[in-house]
């Protein structure tokens, strides 16, 4: 997330056109692939803290690197590293929290999220504070250091409850590429909801910033706020999961908050560009506005649909994680290099249109969640 923040500055050190960046970025996915392959394996077979340990350790050390590449062949051989970490990373975590929450009966996977955005939130916020005074090294090399040492700690303090490689049975189904196709054919529906729902977040991390510098004209330190208000409105619609299952279905949750999220991105992001010709801070708030209405239209999608294709499995929740991310990832492959194209090609703001329509798309999706209130 921080190195996201910073993306026109990597991008501008690493003197590459907007196309080409993004399709380096992408072939991070190669590290997704290979982690979505084999992480739900090995934390089956080894239990969640050593695979966290290693994967969190891998994820900080490799991004603390980045602000020092100016090659751009060594930064995509960085971004498939960050890719595997991260997906182990994410494997692990979510895998513990679906395992958690059969456990005591308690919906923590969005919480979880929510604090995930949380993180994301702060992590933004730092560095808009920090951008005008520090250099992009100092910026990530601190806090990487600083976010390890927390994480290693909450390892620590997290380990009485985390799954033991024979938490989840003995034998677990090898996930391999042919799992893929496996995997669609087990719950296609929940799938390709999934590759919808995710298109919005990815390209929000990549592109807000670079959209809001040069199709905007901020400044480096204002282009981080596009990311912070999407995930600000994240934020509180995801600590909010529990009220709202209360007093919505997950059918309604599904179809509603998708629509008004997309159809206001699709209206204010080329509104903000426009308006930003003739009156910059109206323009800005404009394109920010859109964000907001789209964090909140996508904030429930992830954690819903994984709770939806864990219900309706009978593998255990590492691999359901693992399963699903493993379809999303490989479709989201060709998704934002079809993105960094059209950027490259058109602008940044008509790209930005094609993950508002799969957001809008997920409505159509909304019988999969159950129609009773929790």
């Amino acid at each position: 997330m921080a190195t996201a923040m910073r993306f026109p500055e990597i991008r501008d050190q690493l003197n590459i056109n907007n196309g080409l960046f993004g399709t380096y970025l992408t072939l991070g996915g190669i590290g997704w692939l290979l982690a979505f392959i084999y992480v739900g394996d090995i934390v089956h077979k080894f239990g969640i803290r050593p695979v966290i340990i290693v994967a969190s350790t891998g994820l900080f050390g490799t991004m603390a690197a980045v602000p020092h590449i100016m090659n751009p062949q060594i930064w995509l051989a960085s971004n498939i590293l960050i890719g595997f970490f991260w997906v182990s990373f994410h494997v692990s975590n979510n895998g513990q929290a679906i395992h958690r929450q059969e456990e005591i009966g308690e919906l923590i996977l969005t919480r979880l999220h929510g604090l995930w955005s949380l993180g994301a939130l702060v992590t933004s916020i730092g560095a808009i504070i920090v951008t005008p005074f520090v250099s992009l090294a100092w910026h990530i090399d601190v806090l990487m250091f600083l976010v390890w040492v927390a994480t290693i700690h909450g390892i620590r303090k997290s380990t009485p409850y985390f799954i033991d490689k024979a938490d989840e049975g003995s034998e677990l189904p090898k996930i391999t590429l042919k799992s893929i196709v496996t995997s669609f054919r087990a719950q296609p529906a929940v799938a390709l909801t999934m590759i919808l729902a995710m298109q919005i977040e990815f390209s929000t991390q990549d592109w807000s910033a670079i959209y809001l510098r040069d199709s905007i004209g901020m400044s480096d330190a204002s282009s981080i706020y596009g990311y912070t208000v999407f995930i600000g409105a994240m934020i509180i619609f995801r600590f909010n999961a529990n009220r709202l299952h209360h007093m919505f279905s997950e059918a309604v949750l599904l179809k509603w908050p998708p629509i008004v999220g997309a159809i206001g991105f699709i209206t204010f992001i080329p509104l903000g560009t426009l308006v930003s010709e003739f009156n910059l801070m109206l323009g800005f708030s404009l394109a920010l506005f859109g964000y907001a209405l789209a964090g909140f239209g996508s904030s429930l999608l992830a954690p819903t649909l994984f709770g939806i294709a864990f219900r309706n499995s009978k593998h255990p929740s590492s691999v359901v994680v693992a399963q699903l991310g493993l379809v999303a990832a490989v479709v989201a492959f060709f998704v934002k290099i079809l993105i960094s194209w059209v950027a490259e090609t058109t602008s940044v703001t008509l790209a930005l249109m094609i993950p508002a329509l799969m957001l809008l798309a997920t409505s159509k999706f909304s019988y999969l969640g159950s129609k009773q209130r929790d």
